[in-house]
């Protein structure tokens, strides 16, 4: 919602009251159509109508999505379309027998914050190259040379990362992995200290958690549009160090990094460079393992950074977020 449709519904809902108020109070209940009580209400008309822009207009304020990093740079400048030479690569797609239950139910979930009419906009920002295309092979041979030069500590750090991510349907106190998937929440703002976790603050915390079901409902949504085979299923050489039980495109773990990224970012706009680069080292992991072309994780970083500015024409993100931001304030050390 725009901050002067905003304000526009805001004045609608209040108007009437106000009129009816201020005549009786100021000129008394006869007297509220004299131009005196005209000219006040129409003072607290405008003094109601600027407040509302300058509130909703300054919460919509967003940092700029930054430049693709100079290693996409390369590949996004190869030719993405089809090359008749690899035609037959064309025809692949991820293999149905391959495709999970959950990557299906978490398809099926409603979003929190992101409104369908902006959610509708995604598929159409983004579109991965041909399977045959020139970028594709480029790619491709990036993760060979990946995995011919990977050492074990790049291989237990990636593996390591494979294992963080949150889920909003671990909700049950009880649950073992309950405390663990709150804490992990907060894995890109883990420089800013230990104590900035779910304990001490628990308006981030539920902020983090409706948007990490958006993030994962727009994830398996768009895997499913695009369908997109994994490497492995296009370069035999490959040897994945895990095998995904969903499409490619776009990756869903520097989804969530890069959207948390943004996230802290506006609780913590000092911060922004270090939340990016620990986001980065994720979508870096997804490589190293051979499961996602540096495509999937480019596309994932545009949708995060469009998610946020999705969720700011909501109005009830704008509220949780502003909580975030006072918690911060009030809280930090």
């Amino acid at each position: 919602m725009s901050s002067c449709n905003t304000s526009n519904k805001i004045w609608r809902q209040h108007s009437d009251k106000l009129k009816t108020f201020i005549c009786s109070k100021v000129n008394g209940d006869d007297a509220c159509h004299d131009m005196g009580s005209t000219n006040i209400i129409r003072k607290f008309q405008l003094t109601l109508l600027f407040v509302s822009i300058v509130f909703f207009g300054f919460s919509q304020s967003i940092h700029p999505l930054e430049p693709a990093g100079k290693y996409y740079k390369t590949y996004g400048a190869i030719n993405a379309s089809p090359a008749a030479a690899r035609a037959w690569m064309d025809t692949i797609t991820f293999p149905w027998s391959e495709y999970s239950q959950n990557a299906i139910t978490n398809s099926l979930v409603r979003t929190v914050y992101l409104k369908p009419e902006d959610e509708a906009k995604l598929p159409g920002l983004i579109h991965p190259p041909a399977n045959s295309s020139d970028q594709t092979r480029a790619e491709l041979d990036y993760l060979l040379s990946l995995q011919n030069a990977r050492t074990k500590e790049q291989i237990d750090r990636a593996q390591y990362i494979a294992n963080i991510g949150s889920w909003f349907n671990i909700l049950n106190p009880t649950d073992p992995d309950y405390m663990e998937n709150r804490k992990q929440l907060f894995y890109i703002a883990e420089n800013a200290g230990d104590w900035y976790n779910p304990r001490n603050f628990p308006a981030t915390t539920q902020l983090l958690l409706n948007c990490i079901q958006d993030i994962r409902v727009t994830e398996f949504r768009l895997k499913w549009v695009f369908k997109r085979p994994r490497p492995y299923h296009l370069e035999p050489k490959l040897q994945p160090l895990t095998r995904i039980k969903s499409p490619s495109f776009a990756s869903g773990h520097t989804l969530w990094a890069f959207t948390e990224a943004y996230i802290f970012s506006e609780i913590i706009p000092e911060k922004r460079e270090e939340f990016l680069k620990r986001a980065d080292e994720v979508r870096w992991s997804r490589e190293l393992l051979g499961i996602h072309y540096p495509s999937d994780n480019e596309a994932s970083r545009i949708v995060g950074w469009y998610l946020v500015k999705y969720w700011y024409n909501n109005p009830i993100f704008q509220k949780d977020l502003e909580k975030a931001k006072n918690e911060w304030k009030s809280r930090k050390m």
